[in-house]
């Protein structure tokens, strides 16, 4: 399956209604192929005034919909529950400040069965392969703060911490992550504790990437949040970081009406723990290859 089957795995877009959240000017259900509507976390001005230094993306950028921080109701701001098929999100979960409440912002909007199909990057082969794994701590941490814009701490770690290196590029040649020099240069450090200041005493807004997963870390996160009734979804498909990639998918599924709360869990953590089990299996088949 190539990227576009992936991120429209189950989804009909001649039949069924859906959001893609964060599509900028790249939608994976463009405005004029589906019944697409669009959810951003500021409106069409304010996403092209962000990426003026970009033209032709600024140029591309579709048309938002519905203005969502990823915390809170969505249902509200689109205008009711259960209300799409299916839900996209390309390289976006890594952006939101409160992971579960966006996931259940989403479920909520959701028919029962729909559909919600992401994209993930990988920090192994982006410019987070230096950054620090997210851990379920500072999830529920997000969750019950109810936080709907980054914090000091993930905008601190994100500005310090990313590398200077194109997604994929890690593939390509053998490259110590250490040896790398850091994307906002060499005053990251500096940058960063003023950008702090300006969040604590103004509120700032800065863009960053709150979360950092691997293929394993997010499932055992998901398998964790199952655990304590946090995660609503279902897993339908799990795709692996391929060779001279940088980034994985996931299929997830609003369970059907009547399904009882330990029946979902029971099949949530069957799923991941299969899943779980494959990617044992790819690390030990490329083991062997190496040898």
């Amino acid at each position: 399956m190539n990227r576009d089957e992936k991120l429209t795995f189950g989804i009909s877009k001649d039949v069924h209604r859906g959001v893609e959240i964060g599509a900028l000017n790249n939608p994976i259900i463009s405005p004029a192929s589906g019944m697409c509507e669009y959810v951003d976390y500021t409106d069409t001005a304010g996403l092209k005034e962000q990426h003026k230094g970009l033209p032709d993306r600024a140029a591309g950028i579709v048309d938002v919909n519905h203005i969502w921080r990823g915390s809170g109701s969505l249902a509200s701001v689109v205008g009711g529950a259960e209300r799409y098929d299916y839900a996209i999100a390309s390289h976006v979960i890594e952006h939101v400040p409160n992971t579960l409440g966006w996931f259940r912002g989403i479920l909520d909007t959701l028919k029962p069965g729909g559909i919600f199909n992401l994209a993930i990057p990988d920090k192994r082969y982006t410019f987070d392969v230096n950054c620090p794994v997210s851990t379920i701590g500072q999830v529920i941490e997000a969750d019950l703060l109810n936080l709907s814009t980054p914090t000091v701490r993930q905008m601190f770690d994100h500005c310090v911490h990313i590398a200077k290196i194109e997604p994929g590029d890690i593939w390509k040649a053998p490259i110590n992550p250490g040896d790398l020099p850091p994307f906002n240069g060499e005053y990251a450090l500096w940058l960063a504790e003023t950008q702090a200041k300006q969040i604590i005493e103004h509120g700032a807004y800065f863009d960053s990437h709150c979360w950092i997963y691997t293929p394993d870390s997010f499932l055992r996160i998901l398998r964790q949040a199952a655990l304590l009734n946090r995660f609503g979804f279902e897993i339908v498909q799990f795709f692996n970081t391929e060779p001279d990639q940088f980034e994985f998918f996931v299929s997830l599924r609003r369970p059907d009406h009547g399904a009882s709360a330990e029946d979902v869990k029971m099949r949530q953590i069957s799923a991941i723990d299969q899943h779980l089990r494959s990617l044992d299996n790819a690390r030990w088949q490329a083991a062997l290859a190496a040898e």
